[in-house]
């Protein structure tokens, strides 16, 4: 028995059928990532609202606002500075530790 060949149209037909498989999954995985995404975000905000809470004893989101607000062009201009304050803090509570142990 002699397999029969597919025209140019059936093999047209199921490269369309392939095709429209594989957007369906590209939707899928990129409707993944964007939840995922989502979810991220969604946990980052409820981190950094409860360290804000947690430090600044807030009380509402009004609360919240107003010292973000007077917060801001502070945080905005030293930020690098404020960032890089515990790390320099840290590094010479380290040598004066080291330098005590030395001394002993």
């Amino acid at each position: 028995m002699v397999p029969k060949k597919r025209t140019d149209e059936e093999i047209l037909q199921e490269l369309e059928e392939k095709i429209e498989k594989m957007k369906a999954k590209k939707q899928q995985v990129e409707a993944r990532k964007k939840e995922k995404e989502r979810k991220e975000r969604t946990r980052r905000l409820i981190q950094v609202g409860a360290i804000f809470e947690k430090y600044f004893e807030i009380q509402s989101e009004e609360e919240a606002e107003k010292i973000a607000k007077a917060l801001q062009s502070y945080v905005g201009k030293n930020k690098d500075k404020i960032l890089h304050h515990d790390v320099v803090v840290k590094e010479k509570n380290k040598a004066e530790a080291e330098v005590a142990t030395a001394k002993e």
